[in-house]
């Protein structure tokens, strides 16, 4: 067929074929000018094809053979008799002829309608004419004319060397069964399939030989089907009563659908054949009964819809009378014939059957008559043929539908019914939804002004539609709508002072309008009657109109005054809305509103101030110095090479700062790299000791050096001699947030001091590394002979408690005193009293400096929590206020006492970093300014 469609001239040089029969010979150049197999659209212009010559005729039976029963090249086609028949015959000839497509390989089931085709003299295979047993294939179905039966061939089959699950499932689809006719007997070799995917096998794993052998008898019993015969035909006569039968089933194992057609003809006679079947293998995971059951009916709706739409496109001269469906199972009935509110599972599948079986009836069939179960069952092949309930259905679908079972009494009490809860409220009608559906004074104002003029051009009768209102919205359009609104929030707020003033009643004493002297005007507005009734101002001014607090209108409008006000402070916008009106609480509503107006906060952003945290535990607990330990980076100064050299180099201070006894170590670094700052703390720990907690902030140097050390960790530890000694003594490094200086407030003032000592010790000279080596260790000898305590004029007080008696057991700076070695005394009592010298210390320690951190400096006030969601402003030092970044709270990390003061966030480029709170500013929203209101 492909090669009598002409490809268009302009796309047949692509089908050039270049060729020569032997290497010796010259190349030849060919061109195809028809379409070529293989090509992905030679199957689309074949059929395009053959829809264009439909389209060509006007015979709209003919037409609907030519689109609709022809697959391909193959033509499967049929009439109600054997003169329409060759009408088709003929009229096929007359329009392919021309176009190119001689059709050929007549055949029929009728002998008389093959002797009135003409035999081609040139072409054999012309006609088809056939014996009796002689068989044909129609897309895939082997047929027998002469008899006019469908029947099952199948090639002989050996046992592949490994079978597999992927040689079974090849063997059960390698059986040609469309519609359905043979279900009972596949079902069996999908359930042996199935139990397969039990066994947790992969596809080409060897199943165990019990198996093959279950499946070799399975496949091998499937040649009795060779006896099959099953008819073509399913209805008596074109003017036959023809109604569809389904019947569904299911089981643990599978559950499937049937359908039938029954046809009466006007004397009496009685058919009924199947027409088509569906099966399904049960889920793996265990279900009910009942579920199972209603997937069946769900494959009886969709093989119905299937079925419909497939007579209706083969143009059948039969209408379908009626419609039955048939069940087994009353629970199913139930749910289809009830309204109750059904669970997810059961309600989705009900609402799919009545959707789709809307113009069918459900009836009950006992199990025995349902002719579904010999596919939930499964049928031996050689039982197949001779089980009549299968191919013909139950017996009394022949009688008269008077003795077919009728519908018995559904159970009262059915399964899978979804709990409903009644949950009553009483409410009124108010039109609150529209003040909180507009955020805008001005549209909320519009808005009502467009509904006013609707329901008054409503009112207006047909023959006075001269005085509808159009056009643009007037003046007095808008101030309807807003004394609407008005009236509307007075009569929410104070509806007994309203009461009372409309009969002529004096307002109750406890009343906050009391002082104002309330009355009603002409319009039905409250306004204030005060004291400037005989003053020279507008009316207006006079007797403002009182505006509520609490009211969302009120907060509207003071927000589009603001606005248009361009932003004025409190004082003003309060001034202003005066002139007219007489808000209750009007200081707290004009500052309520500037505060919640972002353009203005983001001119004076207030930054989130936590409440200070308690004093972590490596600070206020006795450890050797330094075993809790704080560092940080300082400088750079310049250094020289040599005392003669003039060079000069950049070097840097590394500031050691013990967190309990606030002692500090000085230690010069040549550069800020991991391997220069591994080398000083190496010095460090070699002169001070193992520390067990080190923090700092994130430069980059220490997170290297983090990196490194956690490396060397890692090779130290391989060892078995080492592993114990590193369990005890590795040191943990700890990284305060970035941007959080104040986390490190101890070694930041330790930086500030030796800075300051540095700057008034050296001015502007400069020194060798060696000189400078040993000036900051002056330095850190002076600034760990600071006291820690405050000083007393006592002099028989204590000497003053610094650092260095944690260190060396007493004041660095001060000269040594007088020797005392030569005062007779055991080694034992001078070891006892160096240990008592070291308690007494930490004794003052815990009495003198440790108290002195429990005040609170600032911070004092705790603040609402950061919460995930919230819309922050970061504090950037290098830019305004105006311009600085707008950020969202992705994740909050609360400290022990449930404080958030560290947050990770998101900027409008999808960045996500962490940051502490102090950085900022929390934009004002009404939720939290509900929050606020008592």
């Amino acid at each position: 067929m492909y090669r009598q469609v002409l490809v268009a001239p302009e796309d047949r040089d692509l089908q050039r074929i270049l060729y020569r029969k032997s290497p010796t010979d010259q190349l030849q150049e060919y061109r195809l000018c028809t379409v070529t197999y293989g090509t992905k659209s030679a199957s689309y212009l074949a059929t395009r094809c053959l829809s264009e010559i439909g389209k060509c005729t006007d015979n709209p039976k003919l037409n609907r053979v030519i689109t609709q029963d022809f697959y391909v090249d193959d033509l499967l086609s049929g009439g109600a008799s054997e003169d329409e028949c060759y009408q088709i015959y003929s009229s096929l000839l007359k329009h392919f002829s021309p176009a190119g497509f001689p059709l050929r390989k007549w055949c029929s089931n009728s002998v008389n309608l093959i002797n009135q085709i003409p035999s081609a003299c040139n072409d054999p295979t012309f006609v088809l004419k056939l014996s009796e047993n002689d068989t044909v294939t129609a897309l895939g179905l082997t047929w027998q004319p002469i008899t006019d039966q469908f029947c099952f061939t199948f090639k002989h089959w050996s046992p592949p060397l490994n079978m597999t699950k992927r040689t079974l499932l090849s063997d059960i689809n390698s059986v040609y069964d469309p519609i359905g006719l043979i279900s009972p007997v596949l079902i069996l070799g999908k359930i042996f399939i199935q139990q397969l995917w039990g066994m947790k096998m992969s596809w080409d794993d060897i199943i165990p030989s019990e198996l093959q052998a279950r499946w070799i008898k399975f496949y091998n019993s499937l040649q009795s089907l060779h006896e099959l015969a099953i008819p073509r035909k399913v209805i008596n006569t074109a003017d036959s009563k023809v109604t569809i039968h389904g019947f569904c089933d299911a089981s643990q194992e599978a559950f499937g659908a049937c359908i039938y057609l029954r046809s009466a003809s006007p004397n009496g006679q009685v058919q009924v054949h199947l027409l088509a079947s569906k099966s399904r293998v049960a889920p793996m995971k265990a279900t009910t009964i009942p579920r199972l059951e209603l997937c069946g009916a769900v494959l009886l709706s969709e093989l119905l819809l299937e079925v419909k739409n497939e007579l209706s496109c083969l143009g059948m001269q039969f209408s379908v009378n009626e419609i039955l469906l048939w069940t087994d199972s009353s629970i199913v009935l139930a749910w289809l014939k009830n309204e109750v509110p059904l669970l997810s599972y059961v309600a989705n599948r009900v609402a799919r059957i009545l959707d789709i079986t809307v113009n069918a009836q459900w009836r009950h069939v006992i199990s025995k008559e349902n002719p579904a179960d010999q596919i939930t069952r499964g049928i031996h092949p050689a039982a197949l043929p001779s089980l009549s309930i299968w191919w013909n259905g139950p017996s009394w679908l022949l009688l008269k539908s008077d003795s077919w079972p009728g519908i018995p009494e559904l159970p009262s009490e059915i399964p899978e019914v979804r709990p409903v809860k009644l949950v009553l409220a009483t409410t009124h009608s108010s039109d609150s939804w529209l003040l909180n559906k507009y955020s805008s004074y001005m549209q909320l104002i519009r808005i009502t002004a467009l509904v006013q003029r609707f329901v008054h051009n409503c009112t207006i009768q047909r023959k006075l539609i001269d005085q509808r209102t159009t056009g643009a919205l007037t003046v007095q359009d808008l101030k309807a709508s807003r004394e609407f609104w008005i009236r509307k929030i007075q009569a929410e707020a104070y509806p007994s002072e309203l009461k009372a003033l409309n009969s002529n009643l004096p307002i109750h004493r406890s009343s906050c309008l009391l002082k104002l002297n309330p009355f009603v005007d002409g319009t039905g507005i409250l306004r204030v009657g005060g004291r400037l009734a005989y003053a020279p101002i507008h009316d207006n001014t006079k007797f403002p109109v009182v505006l509520p607090p609490s009211s969302t209108f009120t907060r509207l409008f003071f927000k589009y005054e603001h606005l248009r006000l361009l932003h004025v402070g409190p004082q003003a916008l309060l001034s202003h809305i005066q002139v007219n009106y007489w808000p209750i609480r009007g200081r707290s509503l004009a500052s309520r509103t500037v505060h919640q107006c972002i353009q203005c906060f983001r001119t004076n952003p207030k930054l989130i101030t936590p409440f200070m945290a308690p004093l972590p535990r490596q600070r206020t607990t006795i450890e050797r110095p330094f075993s809790q330990c704080g560092v940080d980076f300082c400088g750079p100064i310049m250094i020289r090479s040599g005392i003669r050299r003039v060079k000069t180099e950049k070097a840097y201070i590394s500031v050691f700062v013990c967190l309990v006894t606030r002692a500090i170590h000085l230690e010069l670094v040549s550069s800020l790299t991991a391997d220069a700052f591994l080398a000083t703390l190496t010095r460090f720990m070699s002169r001070r000791g193992q520390c067990s907690n080190l923090f700092s902030d994130n430069g980059t140097n220490f997170v290297g050096a983090n990196r490194k050390l956690m490396s060397q960790f890692e090779e130290i530890s391989k060892t078995h001699t080492t592993l114990s000694y590193l369990s005890e003594k590795s040191m943990q490094w700890h990284f305060i947030p970035p941007s959080a200086p104040h986390f490190g407030g101890l070694w930041e003032a330790a930086v500030k001091s030796s800075k300051q000592l540095l700057t008034k010790i050296s001015s502007n000279a400069t020194f060798t590394f060696e000189e400078a080596t040993t000036l900051l260790c002056g330095i850190e000898g002076v600034l760990n002979s600071r006291p820690m305590t405050p000083l007393s004029n006592d002099p028989s007080d204590y000497q003053a408690l610094t650092p260095a008696h944690f260190l060396i057991g007493g004041v660095i700076t001060l000269p040594p005193e007088a020797d005392s070695s030569t005062t007779p005394m055991s080694r034992l009592k001078r070891f006892a009293l160096v240990q008592s010298c070291i308690q007494q210390f930490w004794k003052r320690w815990s009495r003198e400096y440790l108290p002195q951190l429990q005040r609170r400096g600032r911070w004092i006030k705790a603040t609402r929590n950061i919460r995930v969601g919230d819309l922050c402003l970061l504090r950037q030092e290098n830019l305004p206020p105006t311009r600085w970044a707008l950020v969202r709270v992705q994740d909050v990390h609360p400290g022990p006492d449930g404080t958030v003061r560290v947050v990770t966030l998101r900027n409008s480029s999808g960045n996500i970093f962490k940051r502490p709170v102090v950085k900022l500013s929390l934009l004002p929203s009404e939720e939290d300014e509900r929050e606020e209101q008592p």
